[in-house]
């Protein structure tokens, strides 16, 4: 999976076969997991099949035990899958209840998440907090999706992910423009720059 090649698949499927047979439940929903991860395509792009990731994300969300923190990365993941499908719909022009549909059950998923993770898990809070911007951006609801934008800007800054803080503040400055708000949009836009100088060129 790593090293980007298809054939991670054949091994993942092996795992997870054998997790089943010997009743390993949780070690079947880590392998179902990463089958999600690989059918998702970020990283092996030929294998890209939103609907074999959905699949494999629900298989491991269904075999988590319930009180396992695990089901929250799944919901997140889910989340993830809707808006990817959101992305291909608007870039085949589709309907707008179509595109509304898949923002809007990326939403769902995404505040399932939160519900369900623990106050330490900043990365994932982080995360889900910034899909919602995104998401709520979308839609046109700035209200909703500064406060979200504004959340994982906290995180992000807790464990000095600077990097995605600056994707965040300009996610942000770009929101302020929508609403005609020019020097609160320079002023994110500004820290942004200023986070990026730390990565060098």
């Amino acid at each position: 999976f790593e090293q980007g090649t298809a054939e991670c698949i054949k091994s993942y499927q092996e795992d997870y076969d054998l997790s089943s047979r010997i009743g390993d439940k949780p070690g079947a929903a880590i392998t179902a997991f990463n089958l999600g991860h690989a059918y998702l395509g970020h990283e092996v792009p030929v294998l890209r099949d939103l609907a074999q990731a959905e699949v494999w994300y629900q298989r491991s969300l269904e075999l988590f035990d319930e009180q396992d923190s695990n089901r929250a990365q799944c919901l997140g993941q889910l989340g993830l899958i809707s808006y990817e499908r959101y992305k291909d719909a608007y870039e085949a022009n589709a309907p707008y209840d179509e595109l509304f549909k898949h923002l809007s059950d990326a939403a769902r998923f995404y505040h399932q998440e939160l519900d369900l993770l623990p106050p330490d898990a900043v990365d994932a809070l982080a995360m889900a907090h910034n899909g919602l911007g995104v998401i709520y951006k979308s839609v046109s609801n700035l209200d909703r999706a500064l406060h979200h934008y504004n959340q994982a800007l906290r995180y992000f800054e807790t464990t000095g992910d600077f990097y995605n803080a600056a994707l965040t503040r300009g996610n942000v400055a770009r929101a302020l423009v929508q609403i005609g708000r020019l020097s609160d949009a320079r002023e994110y836009a500004y820290a942004a720059l200023r986070n990026y100088e730390q990565y060098g060129e």
